[in-house]
């Protein structure tokens, strides 16, 4: 399965994204035998957990809350998911307006849509980009 954790808080899973609500505490053992802590929930069917030996990261699938599967996660920085999934004046003209700058109101308009679809929030996405530019 293809999954992403966007940091700090997004899980992109099945093309649709969700936000984790951060927990804390035991979230099983990892392959490599070391424990595993929670980093948090989607609703009440994925746990997200981090090994605190090897930095391995998991989600643990469950229905009905019967523990059906795990698999790992990728985790991946919020631009290069961008590039990922949007053309390249797609993802010009989201910088550009979390910049202030002039942009491309059509790619802009199509990067809505995609993100959309996936349920992601431009707004938070623009958010996000606009804090890690001042952060530099």
């Amino acid at each position: 399965m293809k999954a992403y954790l966007i940091r700090p808080n997004i899980l992109f899973f099945e093309n649709k994204a969700y936000k984790i609500e951060p927990t804390k505490g035991f979230g099983g053992f990892c392959e490599c035998g070391g424990k595993m802590n929670q980093l948090g929930w989607v609703g009440n069917w994925i746990m997200i957990s981090e090994c605190e030996s090897c930095w391995r990261i998991e989600a643990f699938l469950y229905e009905n809350f019967k523990f059906v599967g795990r698999f790992e996660i990728r985790v991946i920085d919020l631009k290069d998911f961008l590039k990922e999934f949007l053309s390249e004046s797609e993802l010009d003209s989201i910088f550009k307006k979390a910049n202030g700058l002039d942009y491309s109101y059509s790619s802009f308009s199509r990067a809505k849509k995609k993100l959309e679809e996936m349920n992601v929030s431009l707004d938070e996405i623009l958010r996000e980009l606009r804090r890690a530019e001042f952060s530099k």
